[in-house]
C-alpha cells in the first residue's frame, strides 16, 4: 500500500515537513559512507532552516498537547475505554513536554557547531562542500568514524525537543482517525468533510499506476488520481481516507 498525507492546515505543513526531516536523520545517522554524512547534515541543516522560519513552532505542539490531553482525559472515564493505554499515552504526552521546555536551548546549541556553521551555506551552492571551502568539514571527514559518531549523536540529541513532541502529536492524531473506503470515478473524487488538519490517502500500488493529488478548502476536498504514465486513461480507483483532527475527534 502507498500512503500519501496531505496537511490541510499550516502547522500539518510544518509538522510533515519535521517527520520528514526526523525520517532522513534516522535513515542516516549511521555516516557509514559520504553519501549518508551529506544526506544527515543536509537533514540538520534543513531542520535549523525549518526552525528560523516557524516562530510560534512551540506554542502550537504545546497547544496540541493539551488538545489531545484533554480527549484522552474525558476518554479515560468510558467503560469501553482501554485505560492502560490511555494512561501510556499520557505518559507520553508528559515527556513530550518535557522535551519541549529544552527548544529554547536547542537552538543555540546547533547554530553554534563549528562544523555545521562551516557547511550549512555551502548547501546553496553546486559542490559547495569540497576541500578548498570547506576545510574544517574535510578534516573532520577523515577523523575515527566513532568520534564522527560521537559528534553526529550530539547534533541528533538536540533535534530530540522537538522530534520527541511532533512524533507524539502526529502518532495521537493518526491513532485517532478513521479510514474510509472511496472510490474516484474517473480517477476524481470530491466530497464535504469536517474542518481537519490532514487528510491520509492510501491506495493498493500494485493495481494502480498513479498518484493522488489533492485540493481543499474549508470543508470541500477534492482528490484527483493522476496517470504516471502520461496520456495513459484513469478508471475507476478504489482507495482509502482518512480526515485528521487535532482535536482527536
Amino acid at each position: 500500500m502507498l500512503y500519501y498525507d496531505f496537511p490541510l492546515s499550516p502547522k500539518a505543513r510544518t509538522y510533515l515537513k519535521f517527520e520528514k526531516i526526523f525520517s532522513g536523520v534516522a535513515e542516516n545517522r549511521g555516516i557509514s559512507n559520504v553519501q549518508e554524512t551529506y544526506a544527515l547534515l543536509r537533514c540538520i541543516v534543513d531542520y535549523i532552516d525549518l526552525v528560523d522560519g516557524t516562530g510560534s513552532i512551540k506554542i502550537d505542539i504545546l497547544k496540541d498537547l493539551e488538545r489531545c490531553d484533554a480527549s484522552l482525559r474525558e476518554w479515560q472515564n468510558l467503560k469501553e475505554a482501554d485505560g492502560e493505554l490511555i494512561k501510556e499515552l499520557r505518559s507520553e504526552i508528559s515527556s513530550s513536554r518535557t522535551a519541549l521546555d529544552n527548544f529554547t536551548r536547542q537552538r543555540v546549541v546547533l547554530q553554534s557547531d563549528p562544523i555545521l556553521e562551516t557547511v550549512k551555506p555551502r548547501f546553496r551552492t553546486p559542490s559547495g562542500i569540497n576541500c578548498f571551502d570547506t576545510p574544517l568539514f574535510e578534516f573532520w571527514l577523515h577523523l575515527p568514524l566513532e568520534e564522527r559518531r560521537i559528534t553526529v549523536d550530539s547534533w541528533i540529541h538536540e533535534l530530540d525537543c522537538l522530534r520527541i513532541p511532533i512524533s507524539t502529536v502526529l502518532y495521537l492524531w493518526r491513532l485517532c482517525a478513521t479510514s474510509q473506503e472511496r472510490v474516484a470515478h474517473l480517477g476524481f473524487m470530491q466530497e464535504n468533510a469536517d474542518s481537519c488538519d490532514l487528510i491520509n490517502v492510501s491506495y493498493d500500488e500494485s493495481k494502480i499506476r498513479g498518484y493522488p493529488v489533492v485540493s481543499g478548502f474549508q470543508s470541500r476536498i477534492n482528490v484527483r488520481f493522476l496517470p504516471y504514465d502520461k496520456g495513459a486513461p484513469v478508471g475507476d480507483i478504489p482507495f482509502s481516507i482518512a480526515y485528521i483532527r487535532g482535536d482527536l475527534k
